[in-house]
């Protein structure tokens, strides 16, 4: 089957308007470019429903526009940390799993890696979402760097934060403090969520000039968003920290642009020990159409439909089938076969995988890592 990705510009509000003389209307506020667009309408056919999808571009944003309640939205998509949060708050419900009967431990379960991850959330997150995406973050380089990829698989985290240890200094990092800080914690061997003002044994500095410090040592030459992939794909840059949904999305579509698979112009390396996400579809207490939003995530549970989905977003398939279906492809379409070898590749379904999601920290040690991302970048 042909897949068809959306490249459209990011619009702030997506409205998907298929008719009229519908039933209910379901507000959903997601990510930009995070559907396909035609698995909602085949929703809308299905269940004689409109679906208006509006857009935002962080978690903080989901949080915000839940909180404020000034739209009543049904279906919202935030990261794990997010979350979390939102169930401290109070600000989104539990899960009738009566009314997902998709939702099936034995026969259709969740992915092994993903378990180990949701494994390592708040005791109970499991009953407010269904997951709904989820992937790792690593270091995507440009393979037209001699020794650039031998360098990384050598030193790891060392290679991206050391330039002596790297054959390039056109090296680039998000320009997320929380994500800065948590790489530089990770290549220093401590734990990339710990609170930027307490002391490790064996250190009488906190976390965050730790942090700071490595940061500056590491000389990176920008920091950056979505250019970093599109910099080294354009051979501007040579070296990132990345998500790797990010970096398959390109992949894929430069695959379907004729790239030879074997012959690509940039990789990315995924260190053992690395970032890692889940974003879920939760229901906010505020909805007024609980029992439609049940509907919607039961449909986005069902193997086939989540396939498709898939299809078109560059990240991992939660359920297990669904990989299965997409990494056991036999046949003669060549798009099918490099979307099998990627996810063989960059998504091995592994009890051994290490990722580790982000901490939902308060707005005072967010305001400590941004003054710290600053005080790095004017160094």
């Amino acid at each position: 089957m042909k897949k068809i990705f959306i490249l459209s510009s990011l619009l702030l509000s997506i409205f998907i308007l298929n008719g009229c003389g519908y039933n209910q209307k379901l507000l959903i506020l997601n990510w930009g470019e995070y559907i396909n667009e035609d698995l909602v309408l085949l929703f809308e056919e299905t269940y004689n429903v409109e679906v208006s999808i509006s857009i935002a571009d962080s978690n903080e944003l989901f949080y915000s526009k839940i909180k404020s309640g000034t739209t009543a939205y049904d279906i919202v998509f935030p990261g794990d940390y997010m979350i979390e949060k939102l169930i401290r708050e109070d600000l989104i419900q539990k899960l009738n799993y009566d009314l997902l009967p998709n939702y099936d431990p034995e026969n259709n379960p969740y992915m092994t890696g993903l378990e180990g991850l949701m494994a390592t959330m708040t005791l109970g997150s499991k009953d407010y979402f269904v997951p709904y995406f989820w992937g790792t973050f690593g270091l995507m380089y440009n393979n037209r760097i001699t020794g650039l990829k031998e360098a990384l698989e050598t030193h790891g985290w060392s290679a991206y934060f050391e330039p002596s240890l790297r054959p390039t200094n056109r090296v680039g990092m998000y320009d997320v403090a929380q994500y800065a800080y948590a790489a530089s914690l990770l290549y220093l061997g401590l734990d990339p969520n710990a609170l930027p003002n307490t002391t490790p044994e064996g250190f009488n500095k906190t976390h965050l000039n730790l942090a700071k410090e490595a940061l500056i040592r590491a000389n990176f030459s920008v920091f950056a968003d979505d250019a970093l992939k599109k910099d080294i794909q354009a051979n501007n840059l040579d070296l990132a920290f990345v998500w790797t949904g990010d970096f398959l999305d390109m992949l894929y579509v430069d695959l379907d642009n004729g790239l030879n698979y074997d012959e690509k112009t940039y990789d990315i390396y995924i260190p053992e020990n690395t970032m890692a996400f889940v974003d879920g579809i939760v229901i906010p207490k505020k909805s007024r159409h609980t029992d439609l939003a049940h509907k919607f995530i039961n449909f986005f549970l069902d193997p086939e439909n989540a396939y498709e989905n898939a299809s078109v977003v560059g990240y991992s398939t939660p359920l297990y089938n669904t990989y299965l279906e997409i990494t056991t492809y036999e046949g003669n379409d060549p798009w099918l076969t490099n979307w099998s070898r990627a996810y063989l590749d960059y998504y091995p379904d592994s009890e051994t995988f290490k990722g580790t999601p982000y901490a939902s920290f308060s707005n005072q040690v967010m305001a400590q890592l941004i003054l710290m991302l600053n005080d790095v970048k004017t160094s």
